[in-house]
């Protein structure tokens, strides 16, 4: 989806897509915590805090000069696409250090594959909410994600299959939409299919 809308919060001007990525992490937390052990909503939520620091401060990598003549630059200027990427690598990083620590159950394995599709999910439906694109690609998003997040979830399906089918689905949702397959959601979603295979198969084993 292109973003085509901008919310101010006092001096700081953030884009339709950043707030619907803070809204999704705090709906989906709030989710995991009312569902699962609160154990798994903490771990989530410890991914959430390495995502934001990483890619808010990605910024001192990706544009080095500009933070050199202007310090101030770090509370307003963030690491963009690649800062992305880098905060989901670092997620990654983060379970492959912590994956002796974690007890993978059967719950876990249940709380994991949640927060991934749910993440995604809460994240596409709020970017189009919040923004102004193409109604075909709206509504196909809208629905096709809708249903099958929700019999995913009602079916309680929780293999990690699931996250190849949610995967697949979205990058056929994603030709639908204006960037098409060159958007940074869809090498996301990529990444996370890697996460939810180390947390289950490395971790826990496959379920």
């Amino acid at each position: 989806m292109i973003n085509t809308e901008w919310f101010s919060i006092r001096a700081l001007t953030l884009p339709a897509t950043a707030i619907a990525l803070l809204l999704a992490f705090i709906i989906v937390w709030f989710i995991l915590r009312m569902q699962f052990s609160k154990q798994w909503a903490g771990l989530y939520g410890d991914a959430i805090f390495t995502f934001i620091i990483v890619w808010k401060f990605s910024v001192i990598v990706t544009d080095f000069s500009t933070i050199i003549k202007q310090p101030i630059g770090l509370i307003y200027f963030n690491g963009g696409t690649p800062g992305v990427y880098f905060g989901v690598v670092a997620v990654i990083v983060q379970f492959l250090w912590k994956k002796q620590k974690i007890q993978l159950d059967e719950e876990g394995v249940t709380a994991v594959i949640w927060s991934i599709l749910l993440t995604q999910s809460f994240y596409q439906w709020l970017v189009v909410l919040l923004n102004d694109n193409p109604l075909k690609s709206e509504v196909v998003t809208l629905l096709v994600l809708s249903i099958l997040t929700i019999f995913i979830l009602w079916k309680k399906a929780v293999r990690y299959y699931v996250l190849m089918i949610y995967t697949v689905v979205f990058v056929i949702v994603a030709l639908f939409q204006p960037l098409g397959l060159w958007q940074t959601a869809v090498g996301v979603s990529m990444l996370l299919l890697v996460l939810g295979y180390i947390m289950i198969q490395q971790v826990g084993g496959r379920k």
